[in-house]
């Protein structure tokens, strides 16, 4: 009588390894991607609240004989129900305001704008004078 070897289904050792190989090195390649783009999409976040933090000062300014307010408090609630916050750091943005002649600078220091473009291209601010820029 003839032995018939059954063989046990699964997959073996090497296969296994493989398999986690091609997973770690697909791994190794997209995470640096999907870091860069949340970093991007911050910075964008960012510059929209710049953006709209100086909307609401000129709103305060045309309200105000052209004054801009002392810090950006002055805005909640009649101009901004809330004053936003950078998305890398979740912190306020800083306001340099001059009456002499009247001006405004807003200010973010978060972390991205240096990690979204893999450059050095500083920080955002939004100025009454240039508008949106980098520092």
């Amino acid at each position: 009588m003839m032995k018939i070897w059954k063989r046990k289904k699964g997959f073996t050792l090497i296969e296994l390894m493989i398999v986690i190989a091609i997973i770690a090195i697909l791994a190794a390649i997209l995470v640096p991607n999907f870091m860069r783009a949340r970093a991007s999409g911050q910075l964008t976040a960012c510059e929209s609240n710049l953006k709209n933090e100086g909307t609401a000062l000129e709103m305060y300014a045309t309200d105000n004989v052209g004054r801009y307010p002392a810090n950006l408090d002055d805005l909640t609630p009649d101009y901004l129900q809330t004053l936003p916050k950078c998305p890398s750091t979740d912190a306020l943005y800083d306001l340099t305001s001059q009456s002499a002649p009247d001006s405004y600078t807003v200010n973010c220091s978060g972390t991205n704008a240096h990690s979204a473009v893999g450059v050095d291209t500083g920080f955002p601010q939004y100025s009454s004078r240039q508008g949106l820029t980098t520092k």
